[in-house]
This record gives C-alpha cells, structure tokens and sequence, in this order.
C-alpha cells in the first residue's frame, strides 16, 4: 500500500516523504505498489498530497519571481519559466510580498484543483484509446502521486524544466505499470494531449494573426 494512503498509520511527515522518495526514486516499483493497493480508488489522499507540492512549487515559484525582478534579472533573461508579477513597482513591491503568497495558495491552488480533474479526464481518454483497462481514479492517482516534482521548484531557473520532464517521465511510468501497456504506448498517451492541445493553440495563433 502507498504510505500516504496510509497516513493514520505511518504518520503525516513520515508518510510524506517516504511517499516521496518512492515515487520520484524509484517510481516503477512504486506504481506497482499503487497498483496492487487495497485503496486504489482513495482519492482524497493523493489530491493533498498533489496540493501540498503544489504550494511549493507556487510559493518558491512567486519567491523567485520577487528575487530576479528586483535585481533586475529579468530585464536580461526573457525565457524564465516564471508565474506574472502583478507588481512593477520595486519601492512597494515588499509590501505586497504576503498578499501575493495568500493569492497564490488561495485562487491558484483553486485553480489548480481544476486543471488537475480536467488533465485526468484528458488523459485517462488518451490511454483508453491505447488500450488502457484502468478506471479514471487509476489515473488520477498517477497525476497525483507524481507531484512531487514540485520539490525542485525551489532551483531557481532550471527547477521548472526539471519538474516538467521529471513530470512527464513519472506519468509515462506510472501509466505503463498499472495498465500493463507497452513503453511506447504509454508515451504517447502522455505526449499526444499536448501535441494536439500546441496544434490548437498554433492554429488559433496563425487564424488570428491572418484575421489581423
């Protein structure tokens, strides 16, 4: 049984990080084990523990944003991964320091909450049609249980591509060892939701540039 489904048990912070290391260090034997749990359709559980990486990742994500743009950072640097500043005043911006973090945790973590179940609908639709047998709690618990990446939020520059290729090479795996599908199809499951969601996007960008 995964350690966070078992939180009374184990304990919160025990559970947390043993749930932690498994899933990011050694993620096959872990999805097997998430597979083969009684609670395979608990999903309160692993939602938190998606929700707790998230604040981290928002937290050290806003922290950083504050960091680069008060020394200037940004100015010289275009392509960092980086969440909107909404202030530009750099006398004031220690102010609203707390206020961003209390938005960041509230509205985005609701935010969040949302993308969550509408990639799992996404996703779980994409492995059925690669042959998957699993329900969509299957699913979910994958997203969720690869969270954890999140952690390395707190690299600055680089943490946000670590996180999304770590992201991605978890989901692969989970996928591939709780619906017994072959590496490629489970690649692909992963892949084509955002290859077909970036040929969209193109699209809508190439209409409205030709519209103009």
């Amino acid at each position: 049984m995964v350690d966070f489904d078992k939180i009374k048990e184990t304990g919160f912070f025990k559970a947390l990080i043993l749930t932690w290391k498994k899933s990011l260090f050694t993620p096959e034997a872990f999805f097997k084990e998430l597979n083969n749990t009684e609670n395979n359709n608990e999903i309160l559980h692993p939602y938190f523990y998606a929700i707790i990486f998230t604040y981290i990742n928002l937290v050290f994500s806003f922290f950083w944003d504050i960091f680069f743009f008060k020394i200037g950072f940004y100015k010289n640097y275009a392509i960092l991964p980086k969440i909107p500043l909404f202030f530009t005043d750099k006398n004031t911006i220690d102010f609203f320091i707390v206020f961003g973090i209390i938005f960041l945790l509230l509205v985005l973590g609701i935010l969040f909450t949302v993308f969550l179940i509408l990639l799992t609908v996404v996703i779980h639709g994409f492995i059925m049609v690669m042959g998957g047998k699993k329900g969509i709690k299957n699913t979910f618990r994958i997203i969720c249980y690869s969270a954890g990446v999140g952690f390395f939020s707190i690299f600055p520059i680089f943490g946000y591509n670590i996180s999304a290729t770590w992201l991605s090479a978890l989901m692969v795996i989970g996928i591939k060892e709780t619906n017994e599908l072959s590496t490629p199809r489970s690649i692909l499951a992963v892949l084509l939701p955002f290859i077909f969601a970036s040929l969209i996007l193109v699209t809508f960008l190439i209409k409205l540039i030709i519209a103009r």
